[in-house]
């Protein structure tokens, strides 16, 4: 939920910032860098704070002052479009950022969950060592034994327990050997690889 909402805010603030750019050229005052802007500026408020006073010019100098105060009510325009423009792209890019970046309370919260897993099930570290230690006693191997070793030791007992020598046994425990053949391989797996393959695996041959 919290990342549909800013990927709304961030369509929302990159429709609003395409269409404040696209105003631009059509702005009289669009194509002025900043200082001349202030230039301008400068020069209206100069235009408007000039006393009109009776004269002969006075319909001229008073309809300078109209245009220079509708001028200077254009170019605020103009400064105002900038700043929301940059603001929305400022908001488009936050709020993009806040959908990517997970929250700081949930990865302490999975930490924590780690945590506790850690201190229910004891270190995996731990656990794996003795995960080993009883595949090397299953095989009868020491741990640290060489891979040919393993095999060869796999190898002896499986003969043991092949399906052509239980021929005739109670299905039972033909059922019982073969668990024992998957227990087996596991075990060579885990002192070989690191790892023991699912019990869907075929078993070594």
């Amino acid at each position: 939920m919290r990342r549909i909402a800013f990927l709304l805010l961030a369509a929302l603030a990159a429709g609003s910032a395409w269409w404040l750019k696209r105003e631009g050229p059509k702005s009289s005052f669009g194509a002025y860098s900043e200082t001349q802007l202030d230039t301008l500026e400068a020069a209206y408020r100069s235009v408007l704070q000039a006393p009109v006073g009776p004269g002969p010019d006075l319909d001229a100098r008073r309809e300078a002052a109209l245009d220079a105060r509708l001028s200077l009510e254009g170019l605020q325009h103009e400064r105002f479009r900038r700043r929301a423009f940059l603001g929305a792209e400022a908001v488009a890019i936050l709020a993009v950022l806040g959908a990517l970046i997970p929250r700081r309370g949930r990865v302490r919260g999975s930490r924590d969950e780690a945590r506790r897993l850690a201190d229910a099930l004891g270190d995996p570290g731990a656990l794996l060592e003795a995960e080993r230690r009883k595949a090397a006693t299953l095989l009868g191997v020491p741990i640290d034994a060489r891979p040919e070793v393993v095999d060869a030791a796999l190898a002896a007992k499986l003969a043991d327990r092949d399906s052509a020598v239980l021929e005739g046994f109670d299905p039972g425990l033909r059922q019982v050997a073969r668990e024992h053949r998957h227990a087996l391989q596991r075990a060579r797996d885990l002192l070989v690889t690191g790892a023991a393959r699912g019990p869907g695996s075929a078993p070594q041959q």
